[in-house]
């Protein structure tokens, strides 16, 4: 008989995961485009030359990313995210030491790496494993925090206006140590090793919902799995082939804009604090999609939601094309277009992925699906680069990027759930 607590444990982990997503996100994915000008300019790189340093982030993320799905489904979290924190810490510490390019590079490459075990898909499958009915709520709820991590990024710009980049990076490097390494150890691979049902069930009242039920919801691409699905069976799906397709396109413009927004605001004379501000408003502003999308998906079709945000963050890619000094008005449509089109995905992607294809092998499929989803953020910012370095502006690459991203609109409404075969059922909301 599982053990009865009066808070299910799989919360905690959800508390715990959010406020490393406050730190990662205010720190790394959001906060280090502060960083960007600042080093360029200490030791007079190009963008596009500054910006390899985040094509190779994404580049060990394609790489690392099976790496840490296929050893997260067969060690657990704590032993990847324990010493993924301490590489984290490394990279801040080393990045706050370099001399040349080549060891911004390496240092860029070290943190990253510790990122990839620390941060994502290794504590996303943890709650994948925690949660069933309410797993798109709980990856809701955990991404609050990454939501919640661009009032970080002023804090960091402050910090480096006030101390320095270097002593900016050496504090951020202990941060990772004093918050990562405890609440690593909050973070449990899967219920049934504690006692545990998913979403706090009993055996008792565990049960299939109901088939003919006349709710609407009952009704939208309902679908039956025999059994998890396993990574080579996933990959003959062509429901997994057209959500690669999806975040690859998606992905070309979002990459770009968290490395370049601060640069770009910069470049039409806004001021620093306030570009600052606007990736906070960004994160802030993307809490609209996360929580209304990602609360909606347990309720209504997931694959409907993800097309109307994608639509959103395409149409605000195109927008943030005409910001400027004189036009800054231009921010509010931008940050209420792109910031929830931009954050509905995320708890969606990931609550959507275990609905298809199951929890057996979801970090292993997550991570072969970063592989190619990533393709699409590689080349981007440094692109987007290349545009400021040729022409003074940016503005060619938002509507370049803005017409490259909407194909996935149309893509994700192709993407139905895989076939299932017959046997014992689950029955799923997709």
């Amino acid at each position: 008989m599982p053990r009865k607590r009066k808070i299910f444990y799989g919360w905690w982990m959800v508390l715990a995961h959010a406020t490393l997503n406050v730190f990662a996100g205010g720190t790394f994915v959001y906060g280090f485009t502060t960083f960007f000008n600042p080093i360029r300019n200490t030791f007079g790189w190009t963008a596009a030359v500054t910006s390899i340093a985040f094509v190779l982030q994404r580049l060990e993320w394609g790489i690392m990313g099976p790496v840490a799905g296929f050893l997260v489904d067969r060690v657990g979290t704590r032993k990847l995210m324990l010493p993924g924190w301490g590489l984290a810490a490394l990279g801040f510490f080393l990045l706050s030491r370099i001399d040349s390019l080549w060891a911004f590079y390496g240092a860029f490459f070290v943190l990253a790496t510790g990122m990839s075990f620390a941060h994502f898909l290794v504590p996303n499958t943890a709650i994948a494993n925690w949660f069933v009915r309410k797993r798109s709520r709980a990856m809701t709820f955990v991404y609050v925090g990454m939501g919640l991590s661009g009032t970080v990024v002023p804090l960091l710009a402050l910090s480096i206006s006030q101390f320095g980049w270097r002593e900016t990076l050496t504090f951020v490097g202990i941060g990772a140590l004093v918050i990562g390494l405890p609440l690593s150890l909050v973070i449990r691979h899967k219920p049934q090793q504690y006692g545990y049902l998913p979403d706090g069930e009993t055996r008792e009242t565990t049960d299939v919902p109901d088939l003919h039920s006349s709710s609407e919801v009952a009704k939208q691409d309902a679908v039956y799995t025999s059994r998890d699905f396993t990574a080579r069976e996933a990959l003959r799906t062509r429901a997994f082939w057209l959500l690669c397709s999806v975040f690859f396109f998606q992905h070309i413009g979002t990459s770009a804009v968290m490395v370049h927004i601060v640069p770009y605001l910069e470049s039409v004379d806004i001021p620093t604090t306030l570009a600052a501000s606007a990736v906070a408003g960004v994160t802030v502003c993307s809490l609209i999609g996360r929580l209304g999308f990602g609360i909606l998906g347990d309720f209504t079709s997931k694959r409907y939601l993800m097309a109307i945000a994608l639509s959103f963050q395409t149409i605000g890619v195109f927008i943030l094309s005409f910001v400027s000094m004189d036009k800054v008005w231009f921010l509010v449509p931008f940050l209420l277009t792109y910031a929830p089109g931009y954050g509905g995905p995320i708890p969606l992607r990931l609550a959507l992925q275990a609905d298809y294809f199951g929890t057996r092998s979801y970090g292993t499929i997550a991570g072969l699906m970063s592989t190619v989803s990533m393709l699409g953020g590689l080349a981007s910012p440094v692109v987007a680069g290349w545009i400021f370095d040729v022409t003074g502006s940016y503005r060619l690459a938002w509507q370049l990027f803005a017409l490259v991203t909407l194909p996935a609109v149309p893509l994700m409404l192709l993407a139905r759930p895989p076939q299932a075969e017959q046997g014992e059922e689950l029955y799923i909301t997709s």
